[in-house]
């Protein structure tokens, strides 16, 4: 027999797995390594600038959109019922104070008018002929005082109805245009019932009405100062006040009403007309004002800001009330802060080294 000769093989296999182990021993070593460079970097404090907070007394406007109307709004009616003979004014027309709109049939109404003469002349001759019974013992007390009652009732009834034969027609309350012709000739008004709906526009007649919140709402009173802006007039601005308050909210919008007066209006204004109002509050007092490079994380009304207390930075969440110029007016979060992180705030973490420059 042949004896067998040695595995040549066996060598090599053991080469292959010295080096397997040297390659794994590197890698872990450069792991370690860029482990170690990772933790020396995160603990080297980051250097960062505080400032102060600061208290200023800010007007915080209040912005919100209004719509042009007039405060002279009316809707002329008859004071009795009838049939319309003549109306004398058009959608769109413009009419003076005092002007006829509307006239009702008078048939009717006068007839009721002789009624009441013919009335007031049997009540006279009744109580003339109970005088002369009383005077002849005929007649009782009562019977005249009655008839005397009875003549009374008569003139009172003669009164009514001349009254109301002098407004069988409508006159114009005010000055201005119709946007409404409600009724017209041949229909039956009831008493009160609006034939027309007017708007003053004369230049004192014209308001702005706004909704704002409850808030704000509290925050405004009489006499505070605001400004308009309309789209039919760009790049121009108009003074307003504030002149009245709602006493309740609106149902609809679920806001509270307020009415601007305006102190300077454009040539001519037309109900409908919508404008960017921005009311400006008295005076409210100091309100904390901060940097705008303070805020990180930014989401509508809140952010987050970033103070320093024993070498490390606290993220501490806010509530924005309004951005002016390069600060930011704060509602909460800083009732206890005097020193917030202006440089280096966006690389900071809860509870990140910081080293103050």
């Amino acid at each position: 027999m042949i004896p067998s000769q040695p595995c040549q093989t066996h060598p090599v296999r053991l080469l292959i797995l010295i080096s397997a182990i040297l390659l794994w021993l590197s890698a872990c070593q450069q792991e370690d390594k860029a482990q170690a460079t990772a933790a020396e970097a995160s603990a080297k404090p980051i250097p960062v600038r505080t400032a102060p907070i600061e208290r200023q007394r800010v007007q915080l406007a209040i912005h919100t959109a209004g719509q042009v109307s007039s405060q002279t709004e009316v809707k002329p009616s008859f004071k009795i019922g009838g049939v319309i003979s003549r109306t004398f004014a058009d959608e769109g027309d413009r009419v003076r104070k005092g002007q006829v709109l509307a006239t009702l049939d008078l048939t009717e109404i006068n007839a009721q008018v002789r009624q009441a003469e013919e009335a007031l002349d049997k009540a006279d001759r009744d109580l003339k002929r109970v005088r002369n019974l009383h005077a002849d013992s005929v007649a009782t007390l009562e019977n005249l005082q009655n008839a005397t009652t009875a003549l009374r009732l008569a003139q009172e009834q003669l009164q009514v109805a001349k009254f109301n034969q002098q407004y069988a027609e409508i006159r114009s309350p005010v000055s201005g245009k119709v946007v409404k012709k409600i009724l017209n000739t041949g229909e039956v008004a009831a008493p009160g019932m609006p034939v027309y709906y007017l708007l003053g526009d004369n230049p004192g007649d014209w308001v702005v009405k706004a909704g704002v919140s409850d808030y704000d709402w509290a925050r405004l009173k009489v006499g505070d100062r605001a400004t308009l802006e309309f789209d039919a007039w760009p790049s121009r601005s108009f003074a307003a006040r504030v002149s009245q308050l709602a006493t309740a909210g609106n149902p609809a919008s679920g806001t509270f009403d307020v009415e601007l007066e305006l102190l300077e209006q454009p040539g001519r204004l037309a109900a409908g007309l919508i404008a960017s109002v921005a009311i400006f509050p008295q005076s409210e007092g100091e309100q904390v004002v901060v940097p705008l490079d303070a805020l990180v994380e930014v989401n509508k009304q809140d952010a987050l800001v970033y103070t320093v207390e024993q070498g490390k930075a606290k993220a501490i969440p806010i509530k924005i009330a309004q951005l002016f110029d390069d600060k930011v007016v704060v509602s909460s979060g800083l009732e206890s802060v005097t020193r917030l992180v202006t440089v280096g705030a966006p690389y900071l973490a809860d509870g990140a080294q910081v080293k103050e420059e």
